[in-house]
């Protein structure tokens, strides 16, 4: 019995060890991915490394349930310095534990990528941090998302000071490819549990965390969930998600102390929910949700703090007009969009403005129409423009529906005053009893179900306290 026990353990210990192997440099890598079959693993050695390309393109893929994966031997201690870059290509493939540090040299291309053939493939646990070229105006991005249905979780970024988003959603296009088109394959990828840090840039524009396409596929259905990520101290870019494609969810993520804005910019039919929103950075910039485009769905989100209200486009929820004559990579109106109970406290008024317009192209407004702003709850608007609302242009068409505020001026029909002892305070945040209109319910839920997802009343209007994230909890496991 003894001799069988140690025979099974011996057997099951060779398979182990067969079925990893180590490498330290470009040439190992390569030849390893070689010989490389589902379910193995490749460890890269704790160390410094300069200048390295981590192609981690195996000759076969993996498989569903035998993924083949690159990982450091420590997370966190397998750092890579200068020029050096990570792309995955391939299918069923896990890259994790990796560490990009220090002034990078790399001043084109991105510092990690999913290539455009990667399907089904992962990066986790992984970090860049302070990685930036000494040319602030080179542009890159540290992470590009592309192929079919890619995840990036439990990853750190933070310290970049160049041109260029942090992350980036790229969209495959043909040479025939006809911008504005919708025959770019969707992604459905899952981007969660990731952390975003201090950022700045040299300009104010092209420096967000996030964004999801761009203008010339901005029609393509992307299906990309975003949930769960920390968003904190992003600077003088407007936009800290800049959404640029159809069919995306964005919720239960954190942004707090940013200058920029969760911000549908291009694309239809996406949703932003239960996501938490906070800044105390008396630098009077921060902003909330904007909205632009048609059939966007925004509900009970929670916002408080929030300084920027006063600035064009600031509004804890702007709703905004288009341009007359819109190019691709310009302003189309809201239209026919849903804002239904979110809550807005504390926060520099107007708490929504209605028919902001951006006035920078110097062309007429399409004003936005058809939207219904229903059961939201604002509490303490401040500031000169204390209004729960402003309607900025009266050719816009909206609908309001018993909006409640206190401490604020009166200015619209279907916004309602309150007294102070009708909003109660539970575990740090704010609620108003008031009744709902269960037809915009149904709406929201019929919009919901391209993505199978049916949420009842109580979720679609109770905000839970744990989508406040704690960024403890989130990016990668051993830079605590």
């Amino acid at each position: 019995m003894k001799i069988l026990a140690w025979y099974i353990l011996s057997l099951f210990s060779c398979v182990i060890v067969s079925a990893q192997t180590m490498v330290a440099s470009e040439a190992e890598l390569k030849t390893a991915l070689l010989k490389v079959q589902p379910g193995e693993t490749i460890i890269w050695k704790n160390g410094s490394y300069n200048n390295t390309f981590i192609n981690f393109n195996p000759k076969i893929d993996g498989k569903l349930n035998a993924l083949i994966v690159l990982k450091a031997e420590t997370p966190g201690k397998v750092v890579f310095k200068g020029n050096s870059k990570l792309i995955v290509k391939g299918n069923y493939l896990l890259a994790e534990g990796f560490f990009f540090e220090g002034k990078s040299t790399l001043e084109k291309g991105d510092v990690m990528a999913f290539d455009n053939t990667a399907e089904h493939c992962r990066i986790s646990n992984c970090a860049v941090k302070n990685y930036s070229p000494a040319d602030d105006f080179a542009n890159n991005n540290w992470i590009s998302i592309q192929g079919i249905e890619n995840e990036l979780d439990h990853c750190y970024f933070s310290g970049k000071t160049n041109q260029g988003p942090y992350l980036v959603v790229r969209y495959k296009t043909g040479d025939d490819y006809v911008s504005g088109s919708d025959a770019a394959p969707s992604t459905r990828h899952h981007i969660h549990h990731n952390y975003f840090g201090l950022r700045t840039l040299p300009t104010d524009n092209g420096g967000e965390d996030m964004r999801i396409g761009d203008s010339k596929t901005s029609f393509t259905h992307g299906f990309n969930i975003i949930e769960y990520n920390y968003f904190e101290d992003q600077r003088l870019e407007p936009e800290v998600i800049s959404n640029k494609s159809w069919d995306n969810i964005y919720r239960f993520n954190t942004f707090m102390n940013n200058d920029g804005a969760m911000v549908l910019r291009h694309g239809q039919k996406c949703f932003v929910y239960g996501n938490y929103f906070s800044a105390k950075t008396g630098r009077g910039t921060s902003g909330g949700i904007r909205i632009i485009n048609p059939n966007q769905t925004v509900f009970n989100n929670y916002l408080e703090n929030l300084e920027g209200g006063e600035k064009p486009m600031k509004a804890p929820i702007c709703i905004m007009n288009g341009l007359k004559g819109s190019a691709i990579n310009e302003y189309f109106p809201a239209d026919s969009s849903v804002v239904f109970h979110n809550t807005i406290y504390n926060s520099v008024g107007p708490a929504i403005a209605v028919g902001e317009g951006n006035t920078s192209k110097g062309k007429p407004f399409d004003a936005a129409k058809n939207m219904v702003v229903a059961n939201n709850i604002i509490v303490n608007v401040k500031g000169e423009n204390k209004f729960p609302v402003m309607a900025k242009d009266e050719n816009a068409s909206y609908t309001f529906i018993n909006n409640v505020f206190s401490n604020a001026k009166n200015s619209y029909q279907g916004f309602n005053s309150i007294k102070s002892s009708q909003v109660k305070k539970k575990n740090g945040f704010i609620s108003v009893e008031m009744k709902l209109d269960t037809a915009i319910v149904n709406i929201i839920n019929a919009r919901l179900a391209i993505h199978n997802i049916s949420l009842s009343e109580k979720e679609m209007t109770n905000f839970n306290s744990a989508w406040k994230l704690k960024k403890e909890d989130l990016g990668v496991t051993w830079m605590k």
